[in-house]
């Protein structure tokens, strides 16, 4: 269709589109014309792209008429573009659609000021994918034009008429050209009535000779005979240079119908194949310009080729030739005998269209045309040369029941917006009174929810339910809350964190859960149960759960501390969490939570449980081990020297206490036997002991140096409590 196009504007066969004056008699006046305004604040016209091709044409001046008067728009007519692909490019965003690199092209905008692009032909499934990966600025293609497009093989209805009255041959069948069974050479010209040399092209100018298309002919077909190796390409093969002849009729050339086409020879490896395939005896030539294919049909009966819509042969209203239905595997396959698939053409619009004017969208939406009603258009221009703008506007006087079904009510709304009361603004939830009623896009803290009522399908703005929340505006749901996060209000436009002391594990909630007594978190926004802690000056005291107990003097307990951690002295937070014993004091991993005041601060250096200084052990650091002694601070083995030297100060107290009562008592001991002394001697000795240790068992806190002291003593006690007799005398 490029080439189609190309061609048309190069030989100037269509006028390009002139904007009317006021058309309608309801019709807006210019004056009170409103711009679209983007979310930055920038105004600019709807952008409505122009195809220069009569379908493009005509559509795009309907369109754009009913836009600026009934809508109330205003619109820029840009363009115009020779190709549907000029089309996509400029409603994607691109700066230069019509460019033919991309650098040109200049597709990297963040803004477009076309939004509208009619009669866009989906013959170009390549490109439009690419265009919709760029998800910002990705256009859309909205529904049919009403017609669709479609490449054939037709012939002159006086053609059709004629025959079908005078033989009762349908020509309008393929089975009627079959020349086994008929002569639909009787009913057409002959090849020998075209003036080749003036009017047609050489075979080895056009897609005849083309080596790829005659390939696969030949393998389809098996026509070897209909083809012909010039340096090693296979071409088809002309013998009077400007036709091909099918096997039905190539060696009786009288049988020939003529069969025009046009530019390079469009579509000239279907028909070909289709003349081969069915045994139609065909002659097919190219003509040698557009103005020679456009006389062609009128000055010769012959079948040619022809799109639609298109306004070249309309006054002679030619009959389609009706192929099996198209086999859409086979010709993917290169089996090209059936029918070619039509196109669909449909409205194709910018992304952002819907959020700018709603209404606009809405009304391209229900825009309708019937092939019927484009044809009428387009003959009527070509009739009477008046301009596109004259034209549809004279359509549109005489078809006003037409286009006034395809303006959108004011309270139909599309997802993503919804109904508003015009004069306060307030969203409404109905349109029981439509008027005063308009839609709008739902704002933030809302979302767009489908409405089925009496009149049909609309869209209101309800706000965003309890644990929920919207930040954009035009949305169809409202998200859940994260999270660690919950929504307590109706119509949030987000999610408030969970504050101190509580958290949340699940989606989409209202309120956050409190965690157990005497414990908290870190921060806002806790996700789990595990975050919750217990305060300052407590620790968990449970293997599972939660259990804060207020710790004893003696401990530092910083949040989150945990028993575990007191007990292995690492903590998963890291040492700031961790729970420790102070300096001088003391507690056994036995009961790690029963805290004990050292004597002396040093012996007791704090951290984990059980811990000592020295080597010091016993309840709070009091002795050294047994076998060991405390010398140079630290407890150490006990050495020979040191019992032997306890054994003589043992002996030496005696020897003293014995001389000392020999003295104090000498009126006495003068008396005295020595049995008699030396068993008093013993007996003060035993007492002494006894006193001294039970001192060291009363329950008042003596000094921890004093504690090893009272420690012997007691032993002496409980020695001489197991049956030494003591002797008082």
């Amino acid at each position: 269709m490029r080439s189609l196009v190309a061609t048309l504007l190069a030989l100037g066969c269509l006028q390009p589109l002139q904007v009317a004056a006021t058309c309608l008699a309801n019709g807006t006046e210019p004056a009170a014309l409103k711009n679209l305004v983007n979310p930055s604040g920038e105004a600019y016209p709807v952008g409505l792209f122009v195809g220069n091709w009569p379908g493009g044409l005509a559509t795009s001046s309907l369109a754009g008429i009913l836009i600026q008067e009934m809508l109330g728009y205003n619109v820029s007519y840009n363009g115009p573009g020779g190709s549907t692909t000029h089309g996509m490019y400029a409603i994607s965003g691109c700066r230069n659609p019509t460019a033919t690199t991309a650098e040109e092209r200049g597709c990297d905008a963040k803004v477009t000021y076309n939004h509208i692009t009619m009669e866009m032909w989906e013959a170009y499934p390549s490109l439009w994918a690419d265009l919709q990966k760029n998800k910002a600025m990705a256009p859309k293609a909205l529904t049919s034009m009403g017609y669709d497009g479609k490449t054939s093989t037709y012939l002159l209805k006086s053609v059709q008429e004629s025959v079908a009255e005078s033989e009762g041959l349908p020509l309008e069948f393929y089975t009627s050209y079959n020349a086994n069974w008929w002569k639909p050479w009787l009913y057409f010209d002959n090849t020998s009535s075209v003036n080749a040399t003036r009017f047609l092209k050489k075979c080895s100018e056009t897609q005849i000779f083309s080596d790829s298309l005659m390939r696969n002919y030949l393998a389809q077909t098996g026509d070897s005979a209909g083809v012909q190796i010039i340096d090693g390409a296979v071409v088809g093969s002309c013998p009077d240079e400007y036709f091909w002849r099918a096997p039905s009729c190539r060696n009786e050339t009288f049988k020939c119908v003529i069969f025009f086409t046009g530019g390079a020879g469009w579509s000239v490896h279907l028909i070909m194949q289709q003349a081969t395939a069915w045994n139609m005896p065909i002659a097919m030539a190219i003509a040698n310009t557009w103005g020679d294919f456009a006389a062609m049909p009128v000055a010769h009966r012959s079948l040619f080729y022809w799109w639609e819509p298109d306004p070249t042969f309309l006054e002679l209203a030619p009959v389609e030739v009706i192929f099996p239905p198209h086999d859409r595997v086979g010709h993917a396959n290169g089996d090209l005998k059936t029918a070619p698939s039509t196109i669909r053409l449909t409205k194709g619009v910018s992304k952002d269209l819907l959020s700018l004017a709603p209404r606009v969208e809405n009304f391209l939406v229900n825009m309708e045309i019937s092939m019927a009603m484009i044809n009428a258009i387009m003959l009527d221009q070509k009739n009477t040369g008046d301009s596109w703008d004259d034209v549809t506007c004279r359509w549109l006087q005489g078809n006003k029941a037409t286009w006034e079904s395809w303006l959108p009510d004011d309270t139909t709304c599309f997802a993503g917006f919804g109904l508003v009361d015009i004069e306060s603004g307030e969203l409404a939830m109905d349109r029981t009174v439509r008027e005063g009623k308009r839609c709008q896009a739902c704002p933030s803290g809302t979302f767009s929810e489908r409405l089925v009522d009496s009149i049909g399908v609309t869209y209101i703005c309800s706000a965003c339910p309890l644990g929920t929340s919207q930040a954009s505006g035009a949305s169809l749901k409202c998200e859940p809350c994260d999270k660690g996060t919950y929504q307590d209000e109706l119509g949030s436009q987000s999610c408030k964190r969970c504050p101190l002391g509580t958290y949340q594990d699940q989606e989409g909630q209202a309120q956050c859960i409190a965690c157990p007594d005497g414990s908290s978190t870190l921060g806002l926004g806790s996700v789990a149960f595990t975050d919750c802690g217990c305060v300052e000056g407590r620790i968990d005291v449970a293997p599972a759960g939660l259990t804060c107990e207020v710790c004893s003097v003696g401990l530092t307990c910083p949040a989150m501390g945990t028993l575990e951690s007191y007990e292995t002295g690492v903590h998963p937070l890291g040492t700031k969490y961790l729970p420790i014993v102070d300096a001088g004091y003391y507690t056994t991993a036995a009961e790690p939570l029963k805290v004990y005041k050292c004597g002396k601060t040093w012996h007791c250096p704090g951290g984990v449980p059980d811990s000592c200084a020295g080597g010091r052990a016993g309840v709070p650091c009091a002795e050294c081990p047994q076998g060991k002694t405390w010398s140079e601070g630290q407890c150490m083995e006990c050495e020979a020297w040191r019992q032997i030297l306890w054994g003589i100060s043992v002996v030496g107290v005696f020897l003293f206490l014995t001389a000392s009562y020999y003295l104090m008592t000498s009126k006495v001991t003068a008396k005295a036997s020595v049995l008699f002394t030396t068993t008093c001697a013993f007996g003060m000795l035993v007492s002494l002991l006894q006193s001294v240790g039970i001192i060291g068992m009363m329950t008042v806190e003596w000094p921890v140096d004093l504690k090893g002291f009272f420690s012997y003593f007691q032993a002496t006690q409980i020695l001489l409590w197991s049956g030494v007799p003591l002797h008082h005398g």
